[in-house]
């Protein structure tokens, strides 16, 4: 943004034993001015991996980043050599050793300063605040709250599994983990992935209310990891974290599709039952003869003493045990078990 504005852009580093280090120094080096206190620092943009600060960082990172320091330096003609080294050597320099190897155009130590160098003659000064959104954004990025969003995020998904409540904790587990993700800057969110994401969640829930023999349920996985994988990796993330987060994600959605289609089937394998209730649930069920049926009697069923009637009006002698057939009443008509 900062090269492509028509606006003259100054980035300022303006306190005293403040700093400008890593993803800051671009900032910097891509503005039209570059203006840093001379008791400030710049530098160490050396890439770092996310976890395990020991491992060596793959050599097309390091390439990587050189290449898109030096082409800003180069574009706003400031020394390629010196921003080189802050990524290769972690390189810092204060803001006078910068002024000295001609990375910056000016140091000051404040505003009075800053615009008397500039020969801007009774400033108006206006903030920008950040908008509602843009503080949004940034509270769901704050440390604390990308580790709450992939603690509640795996809880849910756990939930999930073990419940089978999809419904709520299953969606609302997948969301968790995304937001964490992009919290983390693993990935970056696009519209269009984000509404192939919604039209997954929306397909697999018609899975369980309108079941479609797992059709609907198939489409909302494809549906889910296209959306996924049109969200970018930042350019600069491990590739091992991306890979192992890819297929951490990818068997996450297969999992939860397929037990999505399980739910469905069994939701129409419900609504195909037809529902027993009262005494007609009774049918089929077994008792026992405690009172001989002669062809009336005595069962216990279920801890009850029922009245009972041999169905064929033959005796059925006591201590046998004897099926439901039918209830009329108060009476069960029953047949000797086989």
């Amino acid at each position: 943004m900062l090269l492509k504005t028509e606006i003259k852009t100054v980035v300022f580093v303006h306190k005293e034993g403040g700093w400008a280090y890593s993803a800051g120094t671009f900032i910097l080096l891509a503005a039209d001015l570059a203006i840093v206190h001379p008791e400030a620092s710049i530098g160490a943009c050396q890439p770092q991996e996310m976890f395990g600060q020991e491992q060596k960082v793959a050599d097309k990172v390091i390439e990587g980043t050189v290449s898109w320091i030096k082409s800003l330096a180069e574009i706003q003609k400031r020394n390629p050599e010196i921003a080189e080294k802050f990524v290769r050597e972690n390189l810092t320099l204060t803001g006078k050793e910068t002024k000295e190897a001609g990375i910056i155009n000016e140091t000051a130590r404040n505003l009075d300063e800053l615009f008397l160098k500039l020969n801007i003659v009774e400033p108006k000064i206006k903030t920008i605040s950040s908008t509602f959104s843009e503080r949004f954004f940034d509270l769901l990025s704050h440390p604390y709250l990308i580790s709450l969003f992939l603690t509640l995020g795996g809880l849910g998904l756990i939930f999930a599994f073990r419940t089978g409540e999809f419904e709520l904790t299953g969606i609302l587990g997948v969301l968790f983990l995304l937001i964490g993700l992009w919290g983390m800057g693993i990935i970056q969110f696009s519209i269009f992935g984000i509404l192939l994401i919604l039209l997954g969640l929306f397909l697999l829930i018609m899975e369980i209310f309108q079941p479609g023999f797992g059709i609907f349920g198939g489409l909302g996985i494809v549906s889910l990891l296209l959306g996924i994988f049109t969200f970018e990796a930042e350019p600069f993330l491990s590739p091992q974290i991306f890979e192992a987060m890819t297929m951490v994600v990818f068997g996450a959605i297969i999992g939860i599709g397929i037990l999505f289609i399980i739910i469905g089937r069994g939701v129409v394998k419900t609504f195909r039952t037809k529902p027993k209730t009262g005494p007609e649930a009774l049918i089929g069920l077994e008792a026992e003869v405690i009172k001989e049926l002669n062809p009336l009697g005595q069962v216990i069923l279920r801890n009850e003493i029922w009245q009972a009637e041999s169905a064929s009006g033959q005796t059925i002698p006591k201590g046998k045990k004897v099926k439901i057939v039918k209830i009329e009443g108060n009476t069960l008509y029953v047949k000797e078990s086989k």
